[in-house]
């Protein structure tokens, strides 16, 4: 959603256009320090181009109030620096507390600052960006978890942390292949970022839980950010707010734990047009400007090269079916249904 309807920012908020604003502080959140778009990841406010021009954003922190302070250098410790004093003052009073912590790292405008450049310099200019805005971010996690341990907190806290997407194409938008500072790959899979094959929604995802968890282990079984909010209710031994309210997620204890070995529902993508759905082992895709649907095999097949469509119209057609009846919980809760 926006964060203003004052004034223009980015390519989203409006002077007097309410239709999409949503901003945290109306939201449960109790500090925000948000921008409604993307930045540059080093000097965020500043055009990287064009020198002293602003990128066209802002970091919000309530009802027309800006952050104008503390906002050159690299983006991911700007954020950190606020980030880490909420969680502090938290600690003190002896609360919980619920950290959203979202990086731009890396998506464009890529840009590492010199002293991460210099990491890189035996690499050509946009893999140097790439890698030191990516390293940058990484030092801030490290700061992070070393925050956590020395306020005493480190081991029973929940530390998520995942992409929201594939990689980038060049220039930031989809496509095949990577360019550019975006250089991201994606292994084996089809697609990346504005894709729905799995390039394009496969990323890895990491939980750190000390005390509930301290033995390193990998999970094969696909998971979802849907699934963040179950997870935490069943750890905290609490219900979701609305029992029968259809919720896309599912609790994450039982497979973390190893009771179970398969995920108890499907993971359904609706996303300009494409649409997926896939299960422990299949997954349909349509494109957008496709009229049938593809299946594959993701554990035979995980780079989605052999539709096998016509030799399991069985498996087909019950997923669809699936995939149908998400689509009309979907329409149902936007007309109000569900809430």
């Amino acid at each position: 959603g926006t964060l203003t309807t004052k004034e223009k920012d980015s390519n989203r908020g409006r002077p007097g256009d309410a239709s999409h604003y949503s901003p945290p502080w109306e939201n449960g959140f109790d500090v925000c320090f948000s921008t409604e778009a993307k930045v540059p990841t080093w000097d965020p406010m500043i055009d990287p181009e064009e020198s002293g021009n602003t990128y066209g954003t802002f970091y919000w922190t309530g009802t027309n109030t800006k952050e104008t302070e503390n906002l050159m250098g690299d983006d991911s410790r700007i954020i950190m620096d606020r980030a880490i004093p909420f969680i502090r003052k938290a600690v003190d009073a002896d609360k919980p507390f619920f950290a959203v912590i979202w990086f731009h790292t890396p998506h464009n405008p890529v840009v590492a600052g010199q002293p991460y450049l210099e990491m890189y310099k035996d690499q050509d200019e946009d893999h140097a960006h790439y890698y030191g805005c990516i390293t940058a971010m990484d030092e801030q996690l490290g700061r992070l978890q070393s925050e956590l341990k020395s306020l005493g907190v480190g081991d029973n806290t929940m530390l998520w942390f995942c992409s929201d997407n594939g990689p980038a194409a060049k220039n930031g938008g989809p496509g095949k292949e990577p360019g550019g500072r975006q250089q991201g790959t994606t292994g084996p899979y089809r697609g990346r970022k504005g894709s729905l094959y799995e390039g394009g929604v496969r990323v890895p995802g990491l939980l750190v839980w000390p005390e509930a968890f301290p033995e390193h282990q990998t999970i094969d079984i696909a998971c979802v950010t849907s699934d963040y909010l179950p997870t935490i209710l069943d750890t905290l031994n609490l219900t979701l707010p609305v029992p029968n309210r259809p919720y896309d997620g599912v609790s994450l204890l039982p497979i973390l734990r190893g009771e179970r070995e398969d995920r108890p529902s499907p993971i359904a993508f609706d996303f300009q047009g494409q649409l997926a759905l896939s299960d422990n082992r299949y997954k349909i895709y349509k494109g957008s400007n496709e009229d049938g649907y593809e299946l594959y095999d993701l554990l035979k097949d995980p780079s989605e090269s052999k539709d096998l469509s016509e030799d399991h119209p069985e498996i087909l057609s019950a997923m669809k079916k699936g995939l149908n009846d998400w689509l009309e919980s979907c329409s149902e809760s936007q007309r109000g249904s569900d809430y």
